[in-house]
């Protein structure tokens, strides 16, 4: 077997084992966002360093709902100075200014996303959003942060500070095929979960929607605007209605 196939065996096992395991957990976190959506509130998505991919993929994008927001924080994105932010993004403190700057306001909900779960500002976005009564939804992988010796002063992961946490159920470390002569495995493995998560959550979530008699906003692929002009208009209505909201799109 050639390692791309050992590699997608390893994506598919942790796919089958979330459908197998976090299936109660993803329907809560569903409800929460179909309640939140229902109720004119902003889903605000955040993550550090690799994990902010997982809110990008949500944000302004085809077949998702126009109320996501990706909070993205240039500093402990990793986008520019990606060295610099994996010492940031450590630092205790920083949060709650995140917090701040992003003003949440009522019946929003937020998602906190991050593999080892074990950095002090995802953590702390979770824990400030929490104690000021905001939902909480995290996507880690609890497994693998029981693992590790916490970095953050409360002796805490991100998993203790979520109403709902739903696991990516990647191997631990991060890394999924060994190759003889090599010291460390290759293949990062807990991106694919966590953009299959995601979008499934959301997808649930307008299904819960609709059934409940609410037409959410659903953003089409923009591309397809070229051949009917109506798509365009609505998704432009979309854009305009939340552009005030969101401080990024």
């Amino acid at each position: 077997m050639k390692v791309w196939q050992k590699y997608l065996e390893v994506e598919m096992e942790a796919l089958r084992k979330i459908e197998e395991t976090q299936a109660e957990n993803i329907e809560k976190a569903a409800r929460i966002l179909a309640e939140c959506t229902k109720n004119d509130g902003i889903i605000r998505v955040f993550g550090c360093g690799h994990s902010h991919l997982v809110a990008d993929e949500v944000f302004y994008r085809s077949a998702t709902l126009g109320n996501v927001q990706a909070v993205l924080e240039e500093a402990v994105t990793g986008n520019t100075q990606i060295y610099k932010s994996g010492f940031l993004e450590k630092m205790e403190g920083y949060a709650e200014k995140i917090v701040d700057y992003t003003r949440l306001q009522k019946n929003d909900v937020v998602i906190c996303i991050s593999n080892s779960g074990n950095n002090a500002v995802t953590l702390e976005f979770a824990k400030v959003c929490q104690e000021r009564g905001y939902p909480v939804i995290v996507l880690s992988n609890p497994e693998y942060s029981e693992t590790l010796k916490p970095r953050h002063s409360s002796g805490k992961h991100l998993k203790d500070f979520g109403d709902v946490v739903i696991s990516n159920c990647s191997p631990i470390g991060d890394a999924a095929v060994e190759i003889e002569g090599m010291p460390m495995k290759v293949g990062a493995t807990s991106s694919i979960p966590f953009l299959f998560l995601i979008n499934a959550i959301l997808a649930e979530a307008v299904d819960m929607c609709v059934k409940d008699g609410f037409i959410p906003d659903v953003y089409y692929n923009g591309s397809l605007r070229v051949n009917n002009p109506k798509i365009g208009e609505h998704n432009f209505a979309i854009i305009d209605k939340y552009f005030y909201r969101m401080r990024n799109l």
